[in-house]
């Protein structure tokens, strides 16, 4: 399948460390990629440099064929590039009613539209519908990422970036998360993804990069990778 985003020898860094090294990664419309390693290996490096947070010093990234380097992270977004970061991104002194109209707002779609695309959310989200008009910084860590993930399908996104959507929650709450992902892959939302549960990454993923010191060492389907010996490598872990 042809690449909906690509990442083209991209290279990277902060300050003078080069963290990305000509690192390729081809994402196809309405696919699961998962970015595996450990920590320092250029995962969240990679969500970045894609979500316009982070310039590139060589290299290319592309949308539907058109330059995405170069540009803010806002003109990346207004694109449909869409970044759930760890942490979660919401505003928590506002309530979830707020929150979620925030977003809808910025789809600058019809309000008739908007109202109904909140209303398909809530849906989703029975939760925050209960909780709609309490403060976000007071939500769960779950609810507070189901919230962000509303947020995020608010704005009709091209590509859903999320970077450990999973931390510091309780594995029945991953567990509760993770079945929405995959109600989004298969509704055909394009997803990269990097998560500390492997698990639920291999079974979600179609492909799966595998970074190490902000290089690919693997590029394939999920079978591949579990057949293999890389899983159980010193800086994967056994995991």
């Amino acid at each position: 399948m042809p690449a909906l985003l690509e990442l083209d020898r991209v290279t990277a860094g902060y300050g003078k460390v080069e963290v990305l090294h000509e690192l390729s990664v081809a994402v196809p419309a309405g696919s699961v990629v998962a970015l595996l390693g450990s920590n320092g290996a250029g995962k969240t490096t990679t969500l970045r440099a894609i979500a316009g947070l982070l310039p590139l010093w060589r290299g290319r990234i592309r949308l539907e064929g058109e330059r995405l380097d170069g540009r803010s992270a806002f003109e990346v977004a207004s694109r449909g590039v869409v970044m759930i970061p760890e942490g979660r991104g919401i505003f928590p002194g506002l309530s979830v009613r707020d929150n979620l109209a925030v977003s809808a707002h910025a789809s600058h779609r019809q309000r008739s539209e908007r109202e109904e695309r909140l209303e398909r959310c809530l849906e989703t989200f029975p939760r925050l519908g209960e909780r709609i008009d309490q403060r976000a910084g007071t939500l769960s860590g779950g609810e507070q990422q189901m919230l962000a993930l509303s947020r995020a399908l608010l704005t009709d996104p091209k590509v859903l970036l999320l970077d450990e959507i999973s931390m510091g929650l309780a594995p029945t709450i991953v567990e509760q998360l993770f079945e929405h992902v995959d109600g989004l892959r298969r509704l055909g939302v394009t997803i990269v993804l990097v998560e500390q549960y492997l698990t639920y990454a291999l079974r979600l993923a179609d492909i799966c990069y595998l970074l190490a010191k902000g290089r690919v060492t693997f590029a394939g389907e999920p079978d591949e990778l579990v057949d293999s010996e890389v899983l159980t490598s010193s800086y994967l872990g056994v995991g």
